[in-house]
C-alpha cells in the first residue's frame, strides 16, 4: 500500500510574456506516492479550480515519456532529480513528506514564457525543421543497394557470386539424380504417387 505525502510548492506564475511573474506558494496535501509529477499538478489544479482560482498552466501530451512535450525545472533541475526521466514519468515516491519543491519554467532567452510553466519552443522547432541541431544528417537509413562501392570490390563480389552459381549448376544433375534414386527405393505405392503423370520421371509435358 502506497503512502501519501504532503508538499509545499513554490510555483512560478506569469500571466503572459509581458508580465513580470512571481512565485506563489501552494500546499499539495495527501498526494499518493504512486502519482506522477503531472498527476500531482492535476490534483493541485482541481483544488485551485474548486476554490475559484486560476489553475497552473503546464504542457503535457502523451504522459508516457515519449513525446517530450512536458517540461519544467524542479528545484533547479530539468525534469526533476531523477536522471534520464521525463517530468511525466517522475513519480512522487522520489520525494519526502514535507519537502518544498520549487517549480519554474525553462530558463532560456530563446524560450519565452507564454504562461506560468508554458514556454514558446518554436525556436527549437525551427532548428529541428532545418535538419537537426547536430552535424549528422537526419532522415531514414539509406538503401543498401544505393551505397557506392569501388570497382575492385564490385568485381570481387561479382566473381564470388558467379562462382557460387556455377558450383550449384554443376551439382544440379547429381542432386536431381539422387532424388530420383531415393524415389525408386521407396515402396511402389509411395513412389508412384510422387511420379509425374506419364510414368517417366524425365518426361516433360507441353
Amino acid at each position: 500500500m502506497s503512502k501519501n505525502i504532503s508538499l509545499t510548492l513554490q510555483v512560478w506564475r506569469q500571466k503572459n510574456a509581458d508580465d513580470t511573474g512571481r512565485f506563489e506558494e501552494y500546499t499539495a496535501r495527501d498526494i499518493s506516492a504512486d502519482m506522477s509529477f503531472l498527476e500531482m499538478l492535476d490534483v493541485v489544479n482541481e483544488n485551485l479550480t474548486a476554490e475559484g482560482n486560476e489553475p497552473i498552466a503546464f504542457e503535457h501530451d502523451c504522459r508516457e515519456g515519449i513525446c517530450g512535450t512536458c517540461g519544467a525545472m524542479v528545484n533547479g533541475q530539468a525534469h526533476g532529480p531523477e536522471r534520464g526521466t521525463t517530468l511525466c514519468q517522475l513519480h512522487m515516491r522520489h520525494f519526502k513528506d514535507g519537502d518544498t519543491l520549487v517549480i519554474e519554467p525553462w530558463r532560456s532567452r530563446a524560450f519565452k514564457v507564454i504562461k506560468d510553466l508554458v514556454v514558446d519552443r518554436s525556436p527549437m522547432d525551427t532548428i529541428m525543421q532545418a535538419g537537426g541541431f547536430i552535424s549528422a544528417k537526419t532522415g531514414g537509413a539509406p538503401d543498401g543497394n544505393a551505397i557506392p562501392i569501388n570497382e575492385e570490390t564490385a568485381k570481387g563480389d561479382g566473381r564470388r557470386c558467379l562462382h557460387r552459381l556455377w558450383r550449384l549448376y554443376r551439382q544440379l544433375p547429381e542432386r536431381v539424380g539422387n532424388a530420383f534414386r531415393q524415389c525408386e527405393d521407396l515402396p511402389s505405392g509411395i513412389a508412384s504417387a510422387g511420379t509425374p503423370r506419364g510414368g517417366d520421371p524425365g518426361h516433360r509435358h507441353g
